[in-house]
């Protein structure tokens, strides 16, 4: 009987191996197949380093800088690539979208040539921060962004990038869970939608084409920490009168070059570390 039990030990033992050696082969290869598609920017410098260099098989892709894998199931969760001088173009083929269960990606600071965002993004169910800003994308931003339900945080800023009239709010229609939106100098050229996650700290749209009345309830999301929608000329508003349910949290307000029509209350500023306003806005 005891033999019995220990044979049955060895066989759970290999098994367990086989499977968490499976998924480093394919991602082994899935990941070089990424990296072979861009060139090294010469000139990147300073905090930026070229993270991909590194990769070779060699060693365990788990241990490759930039990728964090799960301790029990050997997936890679974490891909960050932040900064790292890639000059390519990742098309909806790119090997990149075969990790299925990443739950952050980091691909900001870099130069994807004009790419199209891909709706491949909208399948990594999983993801929880993606960061794409400032990399030179271009083009409509996917509807399949908003597949992402569990996502925190979601940074596009600073890209040659678009939502249609309707399509911000269609954005956020599943992003229930952010905490994060950072969609700083993309062309937005809507309304400000009603329907933001409770959860926002930080909401990030300065220069976005925003035009008609700042909704009040924005005033009132009950974590909010920073709000900046700045230089949107088209943007008109008022504080409200009632009282903020944001105010306690409340300390970054960026609000020049918008259209106020009253003041800010008194009641707020003792919150805030940070305001920028125009100069018919009195603090």
């Amino acid at each position: 009987m005891g033999y019995a039990v220990m044979l049955l030990l060895v066989f759970l033992c290999h098994e367990v191996s086989s499977i968490s050696i499976l998924p480093h082969k394919h991602q082994t290869i899935s990941l070089l197949k990424f990296k072979n598609t861009f060139t090294i920017d010469p000139s990147a410098s300073g905090d930026c380093h070229p993270k991909t260099s590194s990769w070779n098989t060699s060693r365990d892709c788990c241990s490759w800088d930039g990728v964090i894998c799960d301790d029990i199931t050997g997936h890679v969760i974490e891909l960050d690539l932040r900064c790292s001088g890639l000059v390519g173009t990742i098309d909806s083929n790119s090997s990149l979208f075969q990790l299925s269960h990443l739950q952050r990606l980091d691909l900001s600071f870099n130069n994807f040539s004009n790419s199209h965002i891909s709706p491949e993004f909208g399948k990594f169910s999983n993801l929880k921060n993606l960061d794409l800003s400032h990399s030179y994308f271009s083009g409509q931003i996917p509807y399949e962004i908003s597949h992402l339900s569990n996502l925190q945080s979601l940074c596009l800023s600073d890209n040659s990038i678009r939502l249609g009239p309707q399509n911000f709010e269609m954005l956020l229609q599943n992003l229930t869970q952010l905490r994060e939106l950072d969609l700083t100098s993309i062309n937005i050229s809507s309304t400000i939608p009603l329907n933001f996650s409770s959860h926002l700290t930080t909401l990030s749209l300065f220069e976005t084409g925003l035009y008609g009345l700042i909704p009040e309830s924005i005033f009132h999301l009950p974590n909010l920490e920073t709000l900046d929608l700045s230089s949107n000329y088209e943007l008109s508003g008022y504080f409200p009168k009632t009282k903020w349910n944001s105010s306690a949290s409340l300390v970054e307000l960026h609000l020049s070059s918008v259209n106020f029509s009253c003041n800010l209350p008194e009641s707020l500023g003792y919150h805030l570390t940070s305001v920028r306003y125009s100069s018919s806005l009195q603090p």
